[in-house]
């Protein structure tokens, strides 16, 4: 570690651990210490996480209002919640994929946009009430009315010494980007590629509105293997430990999503079963919003599992149910 560190020191890039009430524990903030300054998630909007995040800027001699840039790897609010905060300090210009912007305005209603997929995993009232009524300590992130640009991927930033280049990785998060510096070989990730924990798959709609889900494990899985052919030195994850190099990481993430999907079909082998009932037989102890983040990943599993053909779905009283098709 110590040996990625002064590497990194070398390349003017510092992490800033900003603490999160959340128990993935601190968000790594990076400050790229190059022209133009640019912070990369500055982290969940708390009096300690502002605290530390002007004390890791104090630290590397750098100034709030000298910040350029602020870049926002994806919508969550570990991630972005100080965004609308420092902008107001530096009014740096905060970038943001398209695909994340109306996940951060101020009228955004996250759980009736989902509230079909949820409807038809077969929860019942009392489960989405649990659900609801598990409120997040945290204030809901939000952007600012103006400095916002909305990036796609392929855009390429130049600095003092280098050129970084947006890719987009969907999965986790439709409009999540990680951001590569080619000439270096350094990856940041956010929370696409982490060292210790494999990022949940959340179910989203393929539009505003639409009753159809995005195929997130389908997507997150060809990310994944796009990221396996970048030359990477470094990857800088947006929590827990820095990694080196991506083979490995790479190798065990397609191992645990292959054991996964193999789960899934022994247990629904002989029976026809809800997402809901998966849930109660994987993860039973599910409480509060961890219900929701349960029911995303099995609904993530069987959407894969029903595109490779290896599924059929049965409809009744609203509620989807599965069975393979050749058991």
């Amino acid at each position: 570690m110590q040996e990625i560190n002064e590497f990194l020191n070398s390349l003017d890039i510092y992490r800033i651990k900003v603490p999160t009430p959340y128990p993935v524990g601190p968000t790594n903030s990076y400050l790229i210490k190059k022209k133009p300054y640019t912070l990369i998630d500055p982290g969940c909007e708390t009096d300690e996480a502002k605290e530390v995040l002007l004390a890791g800027l104090e630290r590397e001699g750098v100034k709030p209002e000298e910040i350029e840039r602020i870049v926002l790897t994806h919508y969550h609010n570990d991630h972005c919640g100080l965004a609308y905060w420092l902008h107001g300090i530096n009014g740096a210009e905060i970038f943001v994929h398209q695909n994340e912007f109306r996940k951060l305005q101020p009228d955004y209603d996250y759980y009736g946009e989902r509230m079909t997929f949820l409807q038809e995993a077969g929860l019942s009232q009392e489960e989405l009430n649990e659900i609801f009524e598990d409120k997040d300590p945290v204030p809901d992130p939000i952007l600012p009315e103006k400095g916002v640009t909305l990036v796609n991927g392929g855009e390429v930033w130049d600095y003092e010494d280098r050129q970084i280049k947006i890719i987009h990785v969907p999965g986790h998060s439709n409009g999540h980007i990680g951001l590569f510096d080619e000439d270096n070989q350094v990856y940041f990730s956010g929370d696409f590629i982490l060292k210790n924990i494999t990022p949940n798959p959340l179910m989203e709609p393929k539009e505003q509105g639409s009753p159809e889900r995005l195929p997130v494990l389908s997507q997150y899985i060809n990310c994944v293997e796009l990221f396996a052919e970048l030359p990477i030195r470094v990857v800088l994850p947006g929590h827990g430990g820095l990694i080196k190099g991506n083979a490995e990481i790479t190798a065990n993430l397609v191992r645990h999503h292959l054991k996964r999907l193999e789960h899934y079909q022994s247990l629904i082998r002989g029976r026809e079963i809800s997402a809901y009932q998966l849930m109660k037989v994987i993860y039973p102890d599910s409480k509060g919003y961890g219900i929701f983040l349960a029911i995303s990943e099995i609904l993530a599993h069987l959407d894969l599992l029903t595109a490779d053909g290896l599924l059929t779905v049965s409809k009744r009283d609203g509620i989807c149910y599965y069975s393979l098709k050749n058991p």
